[in-house]
């Protein structure tokens, strides 16, 4: 199966395509961050990895089976006229709209930010769903997905579309995930949308990690507060921390302004027996509450932990440490905006399901 994966970052769509095992062939790749490039090629070394799409002619992408993206939430320009196609010139969600159009692969897999449901009035989402319906031959379903449900130790739901070409079709049913999608819904069925029901069958069997499981042993005292107020604040205080592992953010306490002068997110520190918020494109991560040198202590991830919060396996953040050369300032950046290959194994996985003919249960 031949793969184009546009906006790629660091690859999180291809390692999820290997995590469910199934074969392809990278034949084109997009990124035109150049750290993220330099992550990415730690990892993949694809027939063509170019920069910027937008200069890319979609006759220069080679034909492809499979396309996967995770582009970014922009306005369109033309709101609310319902021009389908035309509406989203000027966006990078166009760039993907004219490769689809041009090369049809029979499957493409697009991830965003779970308040694209909502952006802009939920006019981005209509205009999106427009445009894809436009190219006539997919059935298409879209969701939203909680990587926890994949067993990352992370709370991060993420929007997810799904494009299957000559699938069967069939109105939308209630989704199970989210009321402002099946409203969203609702609406699609009064236009005879091209709609299928895939992700209320989306079922994972990941075992379910927590923070316990993925942080190191051995972390430099640069990722700890050490500040002579935290420490007497630890000193002088107690928390009753649940041992229990528990499929959510546990947030233990806030440290006082007094104590820790910082934002309010960066003041709360969460229990090891949960898992994290959401890991964003920054260096000032979660806050965890461990025992250091045989102290009460606080620390935020390192680098490799926001990787492992994520999902992405050993040798994969191996690779990145060793060769990609960038900064922790860059690594927690492309962490944060990276897909979570565990929630993309389990969607692909679905994708590709057979019943017991060996035949694609989408047909």
């Amino acid at each position: 199966m031949k793969l184009v994966s546009l906006f790629t970052g660091i690859g999180g769509f291809e390692r999820g395509l290997d995590f469910a095992h199934i074969e392809y062939e990278p034949v084109f790749a997009s990124e035109i961050d150049i750290p993220a490039q330099k992550t990415y090629l730690s990892n993949y070394n694809p027939v063509s990895l170019v920069g910027d799409i937008t200069k890319i002619d979609e006759k220069d992408v080679p034909a492809h089976d499979f396309l996967v993206g995770g582009f970014p939430c922009q306005a369109f320009s033309i709101a609310g006229k319902r021009k389908g196609f035309e509406d989203a010139r000027g966006t990078l969600f166009f760039d993907v709209l004219r490769i689809l159009k041009l090369h049809k692969p029979d499957y493409f897999l697009l991830e965003n930010v779970k308040n694209l449901v909502n952006h802009d009035g939920s006019n981005t989402i209509k205009v999106i769903l427009n445009c894809l319906a436009e190219l006539e031959d997919y059935s298409i379903d879209f969701s939203i997905v909680n990587a926890k449900e994949a067993g990352a130790p992370q709370n991060r739901e993420r929007t997810y579309i799904v494009g299957i070409k000559n699938a069967k079709r069939e109105p939308y049913e209630f989704d199970k995930r989210s009321f402002k999608i099946d409203y969203i819904k609702k609406q699609l069925n009064k236009k005879k949308y091209p709609s299928f029901n895939f992700f209320n069958s989306l079922e994972f069997d990941n075992e379910q990690l927590y923070i316990k499981d993925i942080i190191s042993r051995n972390v430099s005292d640069n990722f700890y507060l050490n500040s002579e107020s935290v420490q007497k604040f630890l000193e002088e205080n107690s928390f009753r921390e649940d041992k229990n592992p528990q499929q959510k953010i546990v947030k233990l306490f806030d440290l006082p302004k007094e104590v820790h002068n910082d934002l309010e997110r960066q003041r709360r520190v969460y229990s090891i027996y949960g898992i994290s918020p959401t890991v964003l494109a920054r260096s000032d991560t979660t806050k965890i509450y461990v025992t250091h040198n045989g102290k009460k202590a606080i620390r935020k991830f390192t680098p490799a932990e926001n990787f492992r919060i994520q999902g992405y396996d050993e040798e994969f953040i191996k690779n990145i440490l060793k060769k990609s050369g960038n900064s922790n300032t860059q690594l927690y950046k492309q962490a944060g905006n990276a897909v979570s290959p565990l929630a993309i194994a389990g969607i692909s996985k679905h994708i590709f399901e057979k019943n017991d003919k060996g035949e694609s249960i989408w047909r």
